[in-house]
């Protein structure tokens, strides 16, 4: 029961405190007594049970009539004509995005990645060694670099267009059935604590990948060991990032299917189009600043850095942009 209780919880936290919504609160209660209490005596298990209460009165659209909440329903978010979202439909958004962002992360890795080999190689060379040579190592590095971020971009491109589908939720407005609002928030609580480890283990390993960068560059005056710490700063940023990516885009997804924060219906009608316009200047300057200043100086082991400052910084614009749609 306490599942059950928890699950009618969330079916109506959305709906005001009167007392008309707290008697049909107290009566659905009931009704889910009596039903799991009657399946639990006919010998089914507990999963059986509180599967088939939840089945049968997890619908508040379904039940509102008779529980005489209908207009607190209607007034509920959007008004009548806006779209439904069922629970097939949410669920199957947070599948794909799951599965998208598992490979997004990747292609963000590989990005951090491709310098690696033109960093190493160059390094080696600039000391001398004969069985290398500078224009040798710029070539293959370059090459490992190109190919890298081409699988990155493919990666990338496909996700995207995967997503594409899904892109309305985003930008319009639309109401949730209870019982998918139920389960979104449920599911949304359950995944908070992985949220949290996870944005805290990605902090630690960028904390971690600069240490031994400092400890070399203090120890050895040879610029080899600094180089090998920058290859393994940039490992470490990349696992960090992964868990960053893939730990943002679900929790992105239950703010986009329960249209909180920066994806509300208010932000929806202003800030989301100011957002989209922004970045499609922002990025592709981003890409063109940092590929210039990376081939004019060839210090591909620093020019990462302008990555995560333009995350920082669009991460910043997006927070203004959401704030003055808000109030004006």
């Amino acid at each position: 029961m306490e599942i059950i209780k928890s699950y009618l919880e969330n079916m109506f936290m959305h709906l005001p405190h009167t007392p008309e919504v707290s008697r049909a609160k107290e009566e659905l209660l009931t009704m889910m007594e009596d039903k799991y209490n009657e399946l639990k005596a006919e010998g089914r298990t507990e999963n059986e049970a509180i599967g088939i209460v939840i089945s049968e009165f997890g619908n508040l659209e379904e039940l509102a009539e008779s529980l005489g909440i209908s207009s607190y329903l209607r007034t509920k978010g959007m008004p009548e004509g806006s779209r439904i979202i069922r629970l097939e439909e949410a669920r199957s958004y947070i599948e794909v995005s799951i599965k998208s962002a598992h490979k997004i992360a990747i292609a963000t890795m590989l990005c951090i990645w491709s310098p690696i080999l033109l960093i190493l190689l160059s390094g080696i060379a600039s000391f001398g060694y004969s069985y290398i040579s500078g224009t040798l190592a710029s070539a293959v590095g370059l090459v490992f670099l190109l190919v890298l971020v081409a699988i990155a971009v493919a990666l990338f491109i496909t996700n995207g267009m995967a997503l594409d589908r899904y892109e309305y939720l985003k930008k319009e407005p639309f109401r949730l059935e209870s019982a998918t609002d139920a389960y979104l928030q449920e599911q949304k609580n359950l995944f908070q604590p992985t949220f949290i480890r996870s944005i805290t283990l990605g902090v630690i390993l960028c904390i971690l990948g600069v240490i031994p960068l400092l400890v070399l560059a203090i120890v050895f005056q040879s610029a080899l060991p600094v180089i090998l710490g920058v290859v393994f700063l940039l490992v470490m940023v990349s696992v960090a990032v992964f868990f960053f990516i893939t730990a943002g885009i679900r929790n992105d997804c239950y703010k986009v299917l329960l249209q909180e924060e920066e994806f509300s219906v208010k932000s929806k009608s202003g800030s989301q189009k100011l957002i989209d316009v922004i970045a499609g200047i922002y990025w592709p300057i981003t890409v063109c600043i940092y590929l210039f200043w990376s081939f004019s100086t060839g210090n591909w082991g620093h020019t990462w850095i302008i990555w995560p400052i333009a995350g920082v910084l669009f991460g910043a614009i997006s927070t203004i942009c959401a704030a003055v749609t808000r109030n004006s």
